[in-house]
């Protein structure tokens, strides 16, 4: 007689089943890793309570476990990292009826301020340095930093951009490893159109090299990036090193010089609006400090001196 298969599973073998299915998913590696890395002390909290099956987990269990939590680490951002891949893998769950449905909540986040270069560290960023006698390394560097500023593009994708992806005529870089995967094409602004193609011939930067490699040909690691940059930085009595906050600059930018939300979005790479959003309400109180420029009304409405002739017309 056919029967109804037990649903009785450890936790260690469903999240088996969960991290297959990820990579049925086709999820990126760095997914897969961020799974495991940010169950670990969920897993290993059930474990002290004896907790070892699926079916036991309960709202009151996590709500313990975020307690403890609280009592580790002093932000909540590193506990709402571990919240959404701990409520991923206990949707999965409830989705295959292991577990009752019951909502998971990420703590309340404090707000963080997000750091942006101001006018004046870009123009000690961008200032040239002597092309015909600066080392390949400091021509890059400056390169990779306007490029930094123009794009905001991530830095998993700048490393991986090959001089053949820089199309010139199309006015366009095609970006081929992004964040959700999808390839996305960033428009090359007046500046890029003017320094990158100087760049390219003068090192001898081949369409299969990397657009911005390593002195030897190679392709940069993003860790090096990071230490190269805050190096250059530095040298240029800018406080900021941070790669992330050229993006920050250029989204914020972006907003207060009136682009849309929508161009915005596609140009970061964003899978949705909300993180679209966050910077617009991050940076929209600067939006007033040239409103009247935009107003309709303050353009099209009659002086007070035409104001007083049609009056005394009256």
């Amino acid at each position: 007689m056919i029967q109804r298969v037990s649903k009785n599973k450890t936790i260690s073998q469903l999240f088996e089943d969960f991290q297959k299915f990820n990579q049925v998913k086709n999820l990126s590696e760095s997914t897969i890793i961020y799974y495991n890395w940010n169950t670990k002390s969920f897993f290993e909290f059930l474990q002290e309570q004896n907790i070892n099956s699926i079916e036991n987990i309960s709202r009151e269990a996590l709500d313990d476990f975020i307690l403890s939590e609280k009592r580790k680490y002093s932000n909540s951002i590193t506990i709402n990292a571990h919240l959404r891949a701990i409520r991923t893998f206990l949707y999965y769950a409830m989705d295959r009826e292991y577990l009752p449905y019951f909502k998971i909540h990420l703590i309340k986040q404090e707000s963080k301020i997000v750091e942006t270069y101001s006018d004046e560290d870009i123009q000690r960023l961008i200032e040239k340095p002597n092309f015909k006698t600066c080392s390949f390394v400091e021509h890059r560097n400056w390169i990779m930093v306007n490029y930094f500023i123009e794009t905001g593009n991530r830095l998993r994708s700048v490393v991986n951009i090959k001089v053949s992806d820089v199309l010139f005529d199309e006015r366009k870089i095609i970006i081929r490893t992004t964040k959700n995967r999808q390839e996305l094409e960033t428009p090359l602004t007046k500046t890029l159109l003017e320094i990158l193609p100087y760049y390219i011939e003068t090192w001898g930067l081949t369409n299969d090299f990397y657009l911005f490699p390593t002195v030897t040909g190679e392709q940069l690691k993003e860790n090096a990036v990071k230490r190269t940059i805050a190096d250059y930085n530095k040298k240029r009595n800018v406080k900021i090193t941070s790669i992330h906050a050229f993006r920050h600059t250029f989204a914020r930018n972006y907003i207060i010089t009136g682009g849309s939300s929508f161009k915005l979005q596609s140009l970061l790479g964003h899978k949705d609006l909300s993180m679209t959003r966050h910077y617009v309400n991050l940076f929209g109180k600067d939006l007033a400090s040239d409103i009247d420029q935009h107003s309709i009304i303050e353009r099209i409405k009659p002086t007070k001196k035409r104001f007083n002739k049609k009056n005394k017309q009256m």
